[in-house]
């Protein structure tokens, strides 16, 4: 069954993304990267009852969701064209995609796309990297850079199709840590139910 869905759920990928104009990176790494994110969904549906590891869980064992709706959604390359290697590393390292020459691997889940995904815990991810650049020395945001709204409306659109929670998990996760006070604070405001991590 899910060997039949892999198809369609790229055939639909394709076709939302040539939508959005996002284009895909052709070629040889393009296609390792595809095969790569084919083999971890294939990892996940096999560790569906393998045990998980966690400091605050007292059982020695959890079974993975069976309704982890993220999982029907599907990998695609962005164009790296213009970013930082900071970024590209960072992205890289939190979202647990792969990567290659001028494409980072990404996960598109209703039509939202996401920095990572890690099917065991059911939980979406978002990097981002250098962005204190955009604060003074007193965590406000420079006059300058109107950032801000575009991922607050980025984090409403994850927030929306990253249902039901429970099960389903979102996670920002900040380099610096003047943005992960900054949008911490915004996403609580807005009542976004979005973990926020500061982790460098």
């Amino acid at each position: 069954m899910a060997s039949l869905a892999i198809p369609l759920l790229e055939s639909a990928a394709v076709r939302v993304l040539a939508a959005l104009g996002v284009g895909a990176v052709a070629g040889a790494a393009g296609e390792a990267a595809k095969e790569k994110a084919r083999q971890r969904q294939e990892e996940a549906e096999q560790a569906k009852s393998a045990p998980v590891a966690r400091s605050e869980s007292q059982a020695g064992t959890r079974r993975k969701c069976p309704d982890c709706a993220p999982d029907r959604g599907a990998a695609f390359n962005r164009s790296t064209a213009g970013w930082s290697e900071v970024s590209i590393t960072y992205q890289a390292r939190i979202g647990g995609l792969p990567v290659g020459p001028g494409f980072i691997t990404e996960w598109l889940f209703n039509a939202v796309t996401f920095d990572g995904f890690a099917s065991g815990e059911c939980l979406l991810k978002e990097a981002k990297a250098k962005y204190d650049q955009f604060f003074d020395e007193f965590g406000y945001r420079r006059d300058f850079w109107k950032g801000d709204t575009t991922l607050l409306a980025q984090a409403v659109a994850q927030s929306s199709v990253a249902m039901p929670q429970p099960p389903v998990q979102l996670r920002w996760y900040f380099m610096q840590p003047m943005s992960y006070r900054y949008f911490s604070k915004m996403f609580s405001s807005a009542k976004l139910r979005i973990e926020t991590v500061f982790q460098p």
